[in-house]
């Protein structure tokens, strides 16, 4: 589900009510949605993200 839309599950997405327009709503708690809006991730998304590149655990060849 999106953070930032309008609609409920399981996306919370009207192509008519954007995020940033007339009658969105925002969710709560952003560190528990992986997208902000539906094109950009939010925080917590980014950061999960990062982690893994960064563990080299997906590296080909395997980077120590």
């Amino acid at each position: 589900m999106l953070c930032c839309g309008y609609g409920g599950p399981p996306y919370k997405f009207d192509v008519r009510v954007t995020c940033g327009r007339l009658g969105y709503q925002v969710c709560d708690e952003g560190s528990r949605y992986v997208s902000w809006d539906e094109i950009h991730y939010t925080e917590a998304a980014n950061t999960w993200m990062a982690s893994k590149i960064l563990s080299t655990t997906y590296s080909t060849p395997c980077i120590k």
